[in-house]
């Protein structure tokens, strides 16, 4: 065997173990200990970490489909919406830009885990459930809504109508909780189906695969009221009242709450100088604005 090319190859294996440790040291020297409805000021900002600053970039991730609140423009390629004209704001008081991933929903807090993204939002609700595993911004108020075929032919009106149906929802969203408990009630249950495409649940519904199916009640209402073609126009909001209110989070890494600070911070300050407000009224959820950042704030 060649010495020196086996020196090398303990060299390169030392030398790769050594990053991952510093990697790890430096995610875990933070400043900030993040307790539950902690308070954002704007003063956070001082805790942008010094990696992130030298690299200039968030390394953001989102999902499509879920317009106002974040979309890909068809025409541009762009990532748009509210959360992206608030991640954008943000990101330039803290002299950074935004590098946007687009992916699916279920890949959202495993990429933010794994350091692969800095943060994860696109219209994700906070829960405690999620808390086990990231920390989240609170910078948004949503509830949910069932979306049933035009016209509405099973005459789901109230959420006992749903048992017995078929109900599709994404992997990884709130809706299989809700199910399971709507099922102790039902004689016949909710049969469920689940696929990790946003779109997928809009689908079979408007196929007649699915009776109906479960979304945020703000993206479900500027969606099907602004389409103008596909599958979308062939569905609409059934009258069963807004359920699951929830705040909306962006998600963090528990390892990196000096960034989540940092955010938040620029994030309080828009909230305090009038710009969050204008880009919440700007896409007409005005109503959802919070009276002010929070860390930790999921409401079930």
């Amino acid at each position: 065997m060649n010495v020196l090319a086996m020196r090398g190859g303990l060299v390169r294996i030392l030398g790769a173990a050594t990053v991952a440790l510093l990697s790890t040291g430096a995610a875990l020297a933070q400043t900030v200990t993040i307790t539950p409805n902690m308070p954002a000021t704007p003063d956070m900002v001082k805790h942008l970490p010094e990696a992130v600053k030298s690299r200039g970039t968030l390394n953001v991730a989102t999902t499509d489909g879920n317009a106002p609140w974040v979309f890909v423009d068809a025409a541009s390629g762009e990532v748009k919406g509210v959360d992206a004209d608030l991640i954008n704001e943000a990101a330039k008081r803290l002299g950074l830009t935004v590098k946007w991933d687009v992916i699916q929903f279920t890949a959202g807090i495993p990429g933010v885990e794994s350091g692969r993204y800095d943060f994860y939002l696109s219209a994700m609700a906070d829960t405690k459930k999620r808390e086990d595993v990231v920390n989240f911004i609170a910078y948004s108020q949503e509830g949910s809504g069932v979306i049933v075929p035009k016209g509405n032919p099973q005459g789901i009106k109230v959420m006992e109508d749903l048992c017995g149906k078929r109900v599709a929802i994404v992997t990884g969203s709130l809706f299989p909780d809700i199910v399971e408990k709507l099922n102790k009630t039902c004689k016949s249950p909710v049969i469920l189906s689940e696929t990790a495409d946003q779109t997928g649940p809009y689908l079979a519904v408007a196929s007649g695969q699915a009776d109906a199916t479960m979304n945020t009640y703000g993206v479900s209402n500027y969606t099907l009221k602004t389409a103008t073609e596909g599958i979308q126009t062939q569905l609409e909001l059934s009258p069963v009242p807004l359920f699951a209110p929830a705040n909306q989070g962006i998600a963090f890494s528990k390892s990196q709450t000096d960034l989540m600070a940092a955010v938040g911070g620029a994030m309080q300050a828009m909230k305090e100088d009038g710009s969050y407000q204008k880009i919440m009224d700007k896409w007409s959820v005005g109503d959802g604005a919070v009276k002010a950042f929070t860390f930790n704030a999921p409401l079930f």
